[in-house]
Parts: structure tokens; C-alpha cells; sequence
């Protein structure tokens, strides 16, 4: 075999996951990671095949000629070696926890923290489906769920977040807002999964009690800009598009670092908060046991 090292197995996934959602944001998402890491992945990747594999576009991204001719023979080889390494370690006996979580929560809130939990419980395998279906708990398909709000009487839900529901823009587009009216200055951004976390402009203007619901906020929601993703949402009013809605435990990174800022001062206390669900039982098994010590240390403010 030649000697050169071959691409990394976190390139070659987000190379496929792309390739099969149509966007960096919504690749982001799926692997529970962030839009920056997969575009440096895909960078990486493409200089060691030396030529473009993506083609970026507004609204998404699309396989170039070379792209579209690597990628079935990558997305079988992992397959392939996904199936090889999950018998070994079912051979090896190593625990596995199955963990049911949300794309937003996954991917701003969740991701940055995981390298911890791995280094800590190397020997614990933590498997995320990530996406908004009702957690399969009868069948063993999960045995922990992030989800808002409660998770039902036969099940326990500890809160995770004390979230806050406000709204976000670019530092460069703060300095502009004019002080009466200052929601008109740029589009309210939202996306597609908005129903699944519950934030509502309309909702939270009048909460508020803000002169946003004046005549013309209706045709001011109608002209709103969607996005597929929260990530392409948020990326989108990074660069200045628009206020996004958000909640505090989402956006925290990008508040500490400046790449968002509040763009009012209005602020409201989110009606849900994200909570760690699971059957009574579930604790029985010591890794699961272990994960929710883990993060109930992680989510202490």
C-alpha cells in the first residue's frame, strides 16, 4: 500500500453527509457538529484529491463531476466499515448508550461539550439520532432523549436550560438599528423546523408588549427570509441578513465570541426549556447512569 496517509473518516462522512442533505448546515446538523469544522473537513479532503468535490451555492451545495463520481464508492466503503467496527465492538462487549436528540441542541450545544464526555468514559460508545421524531423508548431504540418541555408521566424529565427567548443579529447591523422601530431596519430570519422549538416571532413581540405589533407586522412575517436549518439561519444573520430568534442555550458560543449580538433589549422567559428525558429504569444500566451525571454537571450555570 502506499505510505500516504489516506483522508480523515470525519472528512469522508461530511463529504457524504452534504452530498445527501444538500448543504453545509444541514450536514452540520446530521453529524452533530458545526458548519465551520465540515467546511474545513471538505477543504482538507479536497486538497488531498486534488480538485473541487462541491460546487457552494446560496441556496445549498451540489456534487461537482469529480464529486459525483466519488461518492457512491465512499459512501459504501463506509457503510462497509461502519457495519465492520460495530461487530467488533459488540464482540468486545464495550456499552452503548443510545441517545435521541434534537439538530439545534446537537449541534450548538451539545457538539462543542462531547469531546469531554469521551475523554472521560473512553470505554462508553454514545450513539446520537439526531432529528425530531418521538423517542423510541419501548424498543431499546433510545435510552436518553433531549427534548423541550416534559416527556409524559411514565417518564422522568430533568431540566437542562434555563433558557431566555430573545433576538440576535450581526455586530456590524446592531450599530445601525434606529431607535423607534427597529425590527423594520432588516428581515426577521426563521427556518424550517422553527415549530419544533417554539419560536414564534408573532408570540414573542406580543409578549413583549412591543410596537412591532402595530399595523403592518403581519406583511412584515409574510416577507420573512426561511432557511432549511438552524445553522443556515443562524450563518445567514451572521453575515448580516436579518434578527434571528433564538434562545439563550443555542447561541451561547457565538454570544461570547461577538459573531451575535442582542439586537433589542426586550427579552423574555422562554416557555420551554430543554430537559434530559428517560424511563425510570433506565438508570439501572451504570453507563447510562454515567451520562446523566455528565451532563447535569455540564448544563450547571
Amino acid at each position: 500500500m502506499n505510505n500516504r496517509p489516506l483522508p480523515s473518516i470525519a472528512g469522508l462522512k461530511a463529504f457524504c453527509a452534504i452530498a445527501e442533505t444538500g448543504g453545509f448546515g444541514r450536514a452540520a446538523e446530521r453529524l452533530g457538529s458545526t458548519q465551520t469544522a465540515v467546511s474545513h473537513q471538505i477543504a482538507q479532503l479536497e486538497s488531498w484529491v486534488g480538485g473541487a468535490l462541491l460546487e457552494r451555492g446560496r441556496t445549498g451545495a451540489r456534487l461537482t463531476p469529480k464529486g459525483a463520481r466519488l461518492y457512491p464508492s465512499v459512501a459504501e466503503a463506509l457503510r462497509s466499515l461502519e457495519e465492520a467496527l460495530r461487530t467488533a465492538r459488540a464482540d468486545a462487549g464495550r456499552d452503548r448508550i443510545e441517545l435521541s436528540v434534537t439538530p439545534e441542541f446537537s449541534s450548538q450545544w451539545l457538539a462543542p461539550r462531547l469531546a469531554g464526555f469521551v475523554q472521560r468514559f473512553p470505554d462508553i460508545e454514545l450513539a446520537l439520532s439526531i432529528g425530531y421524531q418521538t423517542p423510541d423508548f419501548s424498543t431499546g431504540r433510545a435510552d436518553l432523549a433531549i427534548r423541550l418541555g416534559g416527556g409524559g408521566s411514565s417518564l422522568v424529565a430533568e431540566p437542562l436550560t434555563t433558557d431566555d427567548e430573545f433576538a440576535v443579529c450581526a455586530p456590524s447591523q446592531v450599530e445601525r438599528l434606529p431607535q423607534r422601530q427597529a425590527f423594520l431596519a432588516a428581515p426577521c430570519l426563521t427556518y424550517d423546523g422553527v415549530r419544533h422549538t417554539a419560536l414564534d416571532w408573532q408570540r414573542w413581540f406580543e409578549q413583549i408588549d412591543a410596537e412591532s405589533v402595530a399595523p403592518g407586522f403581519a406583511d412584515r412575517m409574510a416577507a420573512a427570509v426561511s432557511f432549511p436549518t438552524f445553522a443556515d439561519m443562524l450563518a445567514a444573520c451572521r453575515r448580516g441578513e436579518g434578527f434571528a430568534l433564538v434562545r439563550t442555550s443555542l447561541v451561547e458560543a457565538d454570544l461570547r465570541n461577538g459573531s451575535l449580538v442582542r439586537a433589542f433589549v426586550e427579552s423574555q422567559p422562554s416557555p420551554f426549556n430543554y430537559s434530559l428525558i428517560y424511563p425510570r429504569a433506565a438508570l439501572v444500566n451504570p453507563s447510562v447512569a454515567a451520562f446523566r451525571e455528565w451532563i447535569l454537571v455540564e448544563a450547571t450555570p
